[in-house]
């Protein structure tokens, strides 16, 4: 008894540990435990818009933004440092089922030099799993995080920094971005805010693919030589 007793209270103290990690990145703390990632993240597959928004499309360079005229559909089209405005909540699709996304923001309002000094506005959405129908299904936890994001080269590079990883108990077609945040005491935006777009990230079996396929490469390279 004593020892079931002692073992009980082992795997709450886990859970209960569990539950309470986060994760500084900058000036923000996430409600998530995530990896965080100096570099940049290359996308190669973007959700396509289907409805949502508020109409209001711009471009950011991470200090600064501009009105550009663009579609929603060709704000969201990919990560080009165009965004398009929520609320009302932003549908994505994607015709293979995702357990999780990259969420690449649209900074308008950094601190300092590369955001470094940023602590709200890379985070201040949330993703929901959803259907044809706009419902939120289930939110999304910030599992990895990017600080350089997509682009590190361009002038308006410092747009996309702090790009997120937002992972799904439960694989879906369709995505809601929503106002709101996943920060530890963060002053979002309430109710408004931007994003570029809304990319596909490979799952760890496409990884392994990968690398088996570039095994087979390899072996057959050496094969022929000699």
């Amino acid at each position: 008894m004593f020892k079931q007793i002692l073992l009980t209270a082992a795997v709450l103290s886990v859970s209960i540990s569990t539950a309470f990690a986060t994760t500084t990145i900058g000036g923000a703390t996430l409600t998530d435990t995530a990896t965080v990632n100096s570099g940049t993240v290359s996308p190669t597959s973007y959700l396509s818009y289907v409805s949502g928004g508020n109409g209001a499309t711009g471009w950011a360079d991470g200090s600064t933004y501009g009105g550009d005229g663009f579609t929603a559909a060709a704000a969201m089209s990919s990560a080009d440092h165009h965004w398009l405005q929520y609320d009302p909540a932003i549908l994505v699709y994607s015709p293979a089922a995702l357990s999780s996304v990259l969420a690449i923001p649209a900074i308008d309002h950094g601190w300092n030099a590369d955001n470094t000094g940023e602590f709200w506005e890379p985070f201040e959405f949330r993703i929901y799993g959803s259907d044809s129908s706009g419902a939120l299904l289930e939110e999304g936890h910030i599992t990895s995080v990017w600080a350089r994001g997509v682009d590190d080269t361009s002038a308006l590079k410092n747009a996309d920094d702090w790009s997120s990883q937002w992972s799904f108990t439960g694989s879906y077609n369709y995505f809601a971005v929503v106002s709101g945040d996943r920060l530890v005491g963060g002053p979002w935006s309430a109710g408004e805010g931007e994003i570029d777009a809304i990319a596909a990230i490979p799952e760890p079996e496409t990884y392994a693919m990968l690398l088996a396929g570039l095994g087979l490469l390899g072996f057959a390279a050496r094969r022929r030589k000699h």
